[in-house]
């Protein structure tokens, strides 16, 4: 049986990284309000910021269906429980099913990471307020 585990590579988790990036648009979307800017400086830049929030949406969505996607393939590698009998010879079966289910919770958990970020636009959450 192969287990969705294995394949993964560590990195940083992906919905930290849009945090990060997000707090970093935001610090300069401020320092920018900050600097007094001329009206056509400040509308370019806004312009810009407003550019770099649709990529991130972007991005985020593209992961959450990859996460969806994820979740599908785990769930095929799951119909092999049905061949397994609770006097199994392998136990090992019982650990890699347990596993899968440990990457379905874990896909559906950052799938719903980044189905969150969608929730906020980068102009909203400067506001405080939910688009």
């Amino acid at each position: 049986m192969m287990r969705a585990r294995d394949r993964r590579i560590t990195h940083q988790r992906d919905e930290d990284f849009y945090n990060g990036e997000f707090s970093l648009v935001e610090k300069l979307r401020q320092g920018l309000a900050d600097a007094g800017l001329d009206c056509r400086c400040e509308d370019e830049a806004g312009r810009i910021f407003e550019k770099v929030d649709e990529i991130r949406r972007l991005g985020a969505l593209e992961d959450a269906r990859k996460m969806r996607d994820a979740i599908a393939i785990v769930m095929v590698l799951l119909t092999e429980i049905d061949e397994l009998t609770a006097d199994e010879r392998d136990l090992s079966s019982f650990e890699e099913i347990a596993c899968l289910f440990e990457d379905v919770a874990e896909y559906a958990s950052r799938g719903a990471s980044f189905s969150r970020l969608l929730t906020f636009s980068g102009r909203a959450r400067h506001e405080g307020s939910v688009q």
